[in-house]
């Protein structure tokens, strides 16, 4: 009980259907707990070809509404409480990848903010414009709780811990993104059969998470390490300082 309060303290209310993380191979018994801005598409990619899941629309991988409209229900995307409840979480082997908050907020800003003149209804709400510094767009991320946050700012243990507790059996790491999808895929194999092969790279793009930490202002570390500090302890608690 202590931890389920402390969760939504962090976290704010119960996630709704728009936030449907997981990605569920019910037939297979192997499901994927996305993390934007963490290897994500190329995931979903690999998951996609791999074991032959198409859509009955014309939407990309990339997109949900690809995986909430697959041929023959191969594949669904499910809130965390509905994978629990419905007993998948039980049957699957759950797997997810997660990356240093500094590197995937900077990712985020150049993709989204950067690179984009169009942002989502989310971002506008939260005070983000196209263009804008990545010291003010950390400020805006930093005084936003993930409840009214854009889904690629949402914090990863936010989006990974249902109840106080990880979802996933294994979480892997985007800096070591090689030997950890490697464990994927012979945990994949070993219960499926299937050969996932190497992960492609789609919209990847990896720099050092403790350079790029290093060459930020004091003040806006500060900032990432209060607003994402549950994902330092849990994932990279080695630089919580």
């Amino acid at each position: 009980m202590i931890r389920r309060l402390a969760y939504r303290l962090l976290h704010g209310p119960a996630q709704g259907y728009h936030d449907a993380h997981v990605i569920c191979l019910r037939e297979r018994g192997i499901a994927y707990v996305r993390v934007p801005k963490a290897a994500n598409s190329s995931i979903k990619s690999a998951l996609a070809l791999r074991f032959g899941i198409r859509a009955t629309g014309a939407e990309t991988v990339a997109q949900d509404a690809f995986w909430d409209a697959t041929e023959g229900n191969r594949a669904v995307r499910l809130t965390p409480e509905r994978f629990v409840r419905q007993g998948h979480a039980a049957r699957c082997w759950t797997f997810s990848f997660v990356r240093h908050p500094v590197a995937r907020l900077q990712s985020c800003w150049n993709n989204k903010v950067i690179q984009n003149d169009i942002l989502s209804p989310r971002f506008v709400a939260m005070g983000v414009r196209p263009g804008m510094p990545f010291a003010e767009f950390v400020r805006a991320v930093a005084e936003t709780p993930d409840d009214r946050a854009d889904i690629h700012v949402h914090s990863q243990s936010g989006i990974l811990e249902h109840e106080g507790e990880l979802l996933p059996d294994f979480v892997g790491h985007v800096e070591r993104i090689g030997a950890d999808w490697d464990f994927v895929s012979q945990q994949i194999r070993t219960r499926t059969g299937v050969v996932m092969g190497p992960l492609g790279e789609r919209n990847m793009r990896l720099r050092a998470p403790k350079d790029q930490a290093r060459a930020l202002p004091d003040t806006v570390h500060a900032m990432i390490l209060d607003r994402y500090r549950r994902d330092f302890q849990l994932f990279y608690p080695d630089q919580l300082t």
